[in-house]
């Protein structure tokens, strides 16, 4: 009788592993876990006065935005869509931006593998580059 070999992926259980192995595996996925929540809540505490800014840069619908546009240019972008107006669109993608770009740091940061970080910061420099080349002109 011949031996057969598996043929699908081999799949091991945490409980089938040695012990060190085991605590190794917990304590990389805790510490990644943890380096997203950092990344989170400092995003979010980065928001509040970034917000603040942009509110402020607003004037009561007076004022030139250039903090918004800086600060929250896809938020502004997404004006467009929602009649030259900052919409329900544009206040959700907001509060959510400054959260999200601390999230994906941290997750880059315990990943070692930042490239995903700076498609962002670049996407961020070229939206920001868009909202200033004119191209929302009820915020100019």
């Amino acid at each position: 009788m011949t031996a057969r070999m598996p043929t699908g992926p081999i799949r091991i259980h945490l409980g089938q592993m040695p012990p060190m192995l085991r605590r190794l595996i917990n304590t990389a996925s805790a510490s990644r876990f943890a380096a997203i929540a950092i990344g989170l809540v400092s995003g979010a505490l980065i928001a509040l006065p970034a917000v603040m800014a942009a509110v402020a840069s607003g004037g009561a619908g007076h004022g030139d935005y250039v903090a918004a546009r800086a600060l929250f240019p896809v938020p502004m972008l997404l004006t467009h869509f929602q009649n030259d107006r900052i919409g329900a669109l544009s206040i959700a993608a907001g509060l959510l931006q400054y959260p999200f770009y601390g999230a994906l740091l941290g997750w880059s940061v315990a990943r070692k593998n930042y490239l995903p970080a700076f498609v962002v910061i670049v996407a961020h420099m070229i939206a920001a580059s868009v909202c200033f080349a004119g191209t929302l002109p009820n915020f100019t």
